[in-house]
């Protein structure tokens, strides 16, 4: 296990993406300026020689498009590429052994030794540097279901029926630039707001809570219908209010009361405007012309923070604070995260975040399995996994616990349907999730939960190509590329095997040339959790009796075979992992991509956390208090 635990240090390093040597040239050409042009000239006629027929204008083999990097800002940009490229070319990997000339010994040397100096450089933060800047972001679905109820008090979710939000940046569905607005969103907006305010009318608390003011010996209707929504349109705009602000809301008021509405019910249309209004639908962050890069404000800190930990508005702590212009003090800003990772709220993070994530929002609505193969896949089991996948997120967080333990650890959290599931050996009973000691080494962490093996199999078998993938991808930041157009499909149901296993026919299947390199790295990730089924139970054998073959090797001679041992070789890689999982938070938190320049940032946390026994809440506190999270810069 000591040799298999060092190969998989290096198998960590190996692209998810398959390149050709010519990616590598092309790099060359741009990343360091201050190379000797000897240097250059050596890389052109290489460059001609091996790459320009399959990988020019003309010809993009593999979808790489060299004539495209036309600067050095360009290539930072694919600086995550730099590391894969040197493991490939390391092991000789690219160019691929069918082309007819290879290039030396020697331009292999150069290649790796200028591309270390190029990874160090975006590593250190000895490039351009920058806070990162994020454009004008809508609220999405999640966002306004919970802004609307903390705002008003209903309890329905007046988003269900919004267009689904698409995703961007690291693939979540808070990215700003993912989030368009159409018509028919507009149109959805205005009928939610209706919705809400009516339901608000309709309850004589809620009313009363909203209405909170009623005019009197003192107050005139006027005067008090401005400290109504003086007051509720500075929690929906998220900011100090203007008379600019507040002034259709009062003309709209006004417009009510000359048609003899009373004062309540002149109130309705200035409250639904509210709620259609941009201030309240979009969050926008100020600029300052002339500098490169400024602070977030206090009421943008106090936006940022709340978007992040609770897909929700900033409540009336925050806003003091922001209004006190004191949430930049360190001191202040670490408690108020301490404190909104200890409310109930917290939970949207694991939902949204994690959920997103790590894959298991696919238990919502999304997976599927067939219900006669696995009939005790119930609708309890479904949302015991999802909450199971909920709280041991939020636990890690709350209880400062390693990070380390989403990979091992020896605890979940069950019930009685969930336990027997398990076959848990500590007994379980009732309905309610609470945390369970797990003994079976190969069960505990995300690796053993039902929800992501189920999200990664399909209706009728597991899939260990979908299972290696997500591990790539979630667990490594590694995501492989798209299967070529010709690679051909497996059969969905792995009982119609033609008298071979499952795994025989993914053997036959990756032996295709176009299919082989790529395979060689995803499936025996998946091979190692062949012992879970497609529901997640443990089993011995496969769907037609025969005994399951969970032996697995990857490229370097790796081998291993039972998800314990998967979890070895993970967390042997911890710091890839750790990476890989700040690079997530830190684009959720901002609402956009990660550029070259954010690296350092990711390098410093990993390497501040990694003092700190891996907290997972540490890592949240460095986030909020890092660069990106906490200012602005003029261009992205």
């Amino acid at each position: 296990m000591a040799s298999l635990l060092i190969h998989w240090r290096q198998i960590c390093r190996i692209s998810s993406k398959v390149l050709s040597l010519t990616a590598i040239l092309i790099f060359l050409g741009f990343f360091v300026p201050a190379m000797a042009d000897s240097f250059a000239d050596q890389v052109r006629p290489i460059l001609k020689k091996h790459c320009i027929t399959c990988h020019g204008p003309d010809k993009q083999k593999g979808g790489i498009t060299l004539h495209e990097f036309d600067s050095i800002d360009d290539a930072f940009k694919n600086f995550q590429l730099l590391e894969n490229i040197i493991a490939q070319v390391e092991h000789e990997e690219m160019p691929p052994d069918d082309e007819d000339i290879q290039p030396t010994d020697a331009e292999r040397e150069i290649l790796i030794r200028a591309l270390s100096k190029v990874v160090e450089r975006v590593r250190s933060g000895n490039v351009p540097q920058r806070a990162g800047r994020t454009t004008l972001r809508r609220l999405n679905r999640n966002e306004y279901h919970y802004t609307v109820r903390d705002l008003f008090g209903v309890n329905f979710n007046p988003s269900k029926d919004f267009p689904a939000d698409g995703a961007g940046g690291e693939g979540f569905d808070n990215m700003a630039d993912a989030l368009f607005s159409t018509p028919t969103l507009l149109e959805k907006y205005l009928s939610a707001a209706k919705k809400v305010v009516d339901a608000v009318y309709a309850d004589p608390e809620l009313k009363k809570n909203v209405i909170f003011k009623l005019p009197d010996a003192e107050n005139d209707p006027k005067s008090s219908a401005k400290q109504v929504l003086t007051y509720h349109a500075t929690l929906a705009y998220r900011r100090r209010l203007s008379e600019e602000d507040l002034a259709p809301l009062l003309n709209a008021f006004a417009k009510a009361q000359q048609e003899d509405k009373d004062f309540e019910q002149s109130l309705r249309a200035p409250l639904t405007a509210l709620l259609i209004n941009p201030r309240f639908l979009f969050r926008a962050e100020h600029d300052e012309p002339g500098k490169d890069e400024w602070p977030l404000n206090d009421f943008e800190i106090a936006t940022r923070l709340s978007y992040f930990l609770w897909s929700s508005m900033p409540d009336r702590e925050l806003f003091k604070l922001a209004d006190q212009g004191k949430l930049r003090d360190p001191k202040i800003l670490r408690e108020q995260t301490l404190r909104m990772i200890a409310s109930q709220k917290f939970t949207a993070l694991s939902r949204h975040f994690a959920g997103r994530w790590l894959g298991f929002d696919k238990m919502i609505d999304q997976v599927d399995p067939d219900p006669q193969r696995f009939p005790s896949f119930t609708p309890e089991l479904r949302r015991s996994m999802y909450y199971e996948s909920i709280e041991f997120f939020t636990h890690l967080i709350r209880e400062n616990r390693p990070l380390t333990e989403l990979i091992d650890s020896d605890y979940t959290f069950a019930n009685s349907t969930l336990a027997n599931h398990y076959q848990l050996k500590e007994p379980v009973t009732g309905n309610e999730l609470r945390k369970i000691k797990v003994h079976d080494p190969n069960r505990g962490g995300v690796l053993g939960m039902g929800s992501i093996l189920t999200a990664t199999s399909l209706p009728l078998r597991t899939s260990p190509v979908h299972r290696g993938v997500w591990i790539l991808d979630a667990m490594l930041g590694d995501s492989p590329p798209p299967p070529p157009p010709d690679a051909g499909e497996l059969p969905a149901d792995d009982t119609k095997a033609d008298g071979l296993t499952f795994r025989q026919q993914l053997d036959r299947h990756r032996k295709a040339k176009q299919c082989a390199s790529c395979h060689a790295r995803i499936d025996p990730l998946g091979f190692s959790l062949e012992n879970f089924d497609a529901i997640g139970r443990w089993r011995s054998k496969d769907a037609n009796g025969k005994p399951i073959d969970s032996s697995a090797t990857l490229p370097g001679d790796i081998t291993f075979s039972t998800p314990k041992e998967l979890k070895q070789l993970l967390l042997a890689g911890k710091d890839k992992f750790s990476a890989n999982m700040t690079r997530k938070l830190i684009s959720y938190a901002t609402g956009r991509g990660l550029e070259y320049y954010d690296e350092v940032t990711v390098n410093q946390i990993v390497t501040g956390i990694a003092k700190k026994n891996d907290s997972c809440r540490e890592l949240i506190l460095q986030i909020v208090s890092s660069r990106p999270f906490l200012s602005r810069s003029k261009t992205r």
